[in-house]
């Protein structure tokens, strides 16, 4: 074989290597194209699921804080709810009790389960509350002002009946509820002279506090502020069972308190 066939048989085979390359270049190239459309659509895929995290993460502790906020402003609506004007008390009482409901009820759609059930259970504590609040108002609200009328110096050598009927009717309205059934229409009588000579109360909230008086059911919750203790009701301990199911939950962000943000 002389030179020239030499030359053409390499030039040749080397054609047909640089064919072979371009085609592997052309091949690689599609590879890697369609490698990186799949790293760029597990990237977004991946970050879409991340900012649903985080937007779920973030409902679900505004739901909560909504709903820690709502039920501490009905616990403490119904705490002073003597101290409120007769004729507007039931309706605080309700604009509060819708604010708490309609949290409740945002809070379930975020969830989760376990802290809805909490959050039912709270929910549940201040039912029993309101079932009382507007009475326990106006018993309490008429304890405040006998115990204003008291004598405010020495009561052992106080002259004054009206404060006698102060001291007298305050003492039987604490234990109202313990005084038999048929002996009850007397005494009302008597309760109403001795709030009438004190001079305490006026004669509609003297009005709301006899139709109290005439149906004494659950008066222990009622009268003494001791049988009335949070505790007592449940609502703390569900309150710390609601904050304590938040902070369990594998979230990084927990749901600030409103007690220590007043803080």
């Amino acid at each position: 074989m002389d030179s020239e066939q030499v030359y053409a048989v390499f030039s040749a085979a080397g054609a047909a290597l640089s064919g072979a390359a371009a085609v592997a270049a052309v091949m690689v190239s599609r590879w890697q194209s369609g490698f990186a459309r799949r790293v760029a659509l597990e990237t977004a895929r991946a970050q879409r699921v991340a900012e649903r995290e985080l937007r779920l993460e973030a409902q679900r502790s505004e739901a909560w804080t909504a709903f820690l906020c709502a039920a501490d402003a009905f616990v403490g609506a119904v705490w002073t709810l003597a101290d409120v004007a007769p004729e507007r008390r039931a309706e605080e009482l309700r604009v509060r009790s819708e604010a708490l409901t309609t949290a409740c009820s945002a809070l379930r759609v975020p969830g989760p389960d376990r802290v809805v059930r909490h959050a039912e259970a709270m929910r549940e504590c201040c039912a029993r509350m309101e079932r009382y609040a507007v009475q326990r108002a106006v018993v309490r609200s008429a304890l405040q002002a006998l115990l204003a009328k008291w004598c405010p110096g020495n009561a052992e050598h106080c002259e004054s009946d009206a404060h006698s009927c102060a001291f007298l009717a305050h003492d039987m309205i604490e234990g109202w509820g313990d005084r038999e059934d048929d002996e009850r229409p007397d005494d009302l009588d008597h309760l109403q002279f001795l709030i009438k000579e004190s001079g305490a109360l006026p004669d509609a909230d003297l009005a709301r506090l006899l139709a109290v008086a005439r149906s004494p059911v659950c008066w222990e919750l009622l009268a003494a502020d001791p049988r009335w203790l949070r505790p007592r009701t449940g609502y703390d301990e569900a309150r710390e069972a609601f904050t304590e199911a938040v902070r369990e939950q594998s979230f990084p962000a927990q749901v600030p308190d409103p007690a220590e943000l007043a803080q």
